[in-house]
């Protein structure tokens, strides 16, 4: 079904979704506003009781050090509900920030709530984004740990441009140099130097807010990308339904 919905778009691009999922997911954006670059959209210990689905623009969750150092957690694209992560928890526990300026819809957590009484299959799909989600901290993890400073922001480069869906090699990212530091655990100057390695090898380059990936297959190789963890699949909620009808023809 079409739709003008930043989440129902991205979830459609999964399953069909019926009216009924499509009028569920719109209710979370039904309250749009605009926020700016480097405004924060809560704090980090305040009650989670409302989260937010982003529609237009960047955001990030992260963590502060008591030495002021900090460290980025997950780094948000249209689409996505922000803050899911701590739903089950009583107070947040990183501050959500907008990268450029942005617009996002606040909801209330029983909107979730009634998401979930009324569409099994929503729950589940939900439940797979939020998957994913954890699937790229658990890569981001991989990377910080064992992955070398230009095999690691090649790799975050490649998932981002996945994650855009953009077949093009250049393509807008508004993140500066000391912000990709946080999201990869290296310092601004580490970074500078990481960027001049593979735009002399050819590889890409970062100027003026955009990528510019010079050889796609050379750089895919270099740092060993398989997107796989950004695949969720497409065959469990639909299982899920067929095993509920089959229990109950049976």
């Amino acid at each position: 079904m079409k739709t003008d919905s930043c989440i129902t778009s991205e979830i459609g691009a999964i399953v069909d979704l019926s009216q009924g999922e499509v009028q569920l997911l719109e209710a979370l954006e039904r309250d749009p506003r605009s926020f700016d670059e480097g405004e924060a959209l809560w704090e980090a210990g305040v009650p989670a009781q409302e989260f937010y689905t982003l529609t237009r623009g960047w955001a990030c969750s992260m963590c502060f050090l008591s030495d002021g150092e900090r460290q980025v957690l997950e780094l948000y694209l249209p689409g996505q509900i922000m803050g899911l992560r701590e739903i089950g928890l009583a107070r947040t526990q990183s501050v959500l920030v907008a990268l450029t300026e942005i617009e996002a819809c606040p909801f209330p957590r029983h909107c979730l709530t009634a998401v979930f009484q009324q569409s099994a299959r929503l729950a589940q799909l939900l439940f797979l984004f939020q998957a994913r989600q954890q699937s790229m901290i658990t890569e981001r993890i991989v990377s910080i740990g064992r992955r070398p400073a230009t095999e690691r922001l090649a790799h975050f480069i490649l998932e981002v441009k996945s994650r855009l869906a953009t077949p093009d090699l250049v393509f807008d990212f508004p993140l500066r140099q000391n912000l990709i530091g946080d999201v990869l655990g290296l310092s601004s100057v580490h970074v500078s130097r990481t960027l001049s390695h593979l735009k002399e090898d050819g590889l890409m380059c970062i100027s003026s807010g955009r990528v510019e990936i010079k050889d796609l297959d050379g750089l895919i190789e270099f740092c060993d990308f398989n997107r796989a963890y950004l695949e969720p699949t497409h065959a469990w909620p639909d299982d899920a339904a067929s095993s509920g009808r089959q229990k109950k023809a049976s």
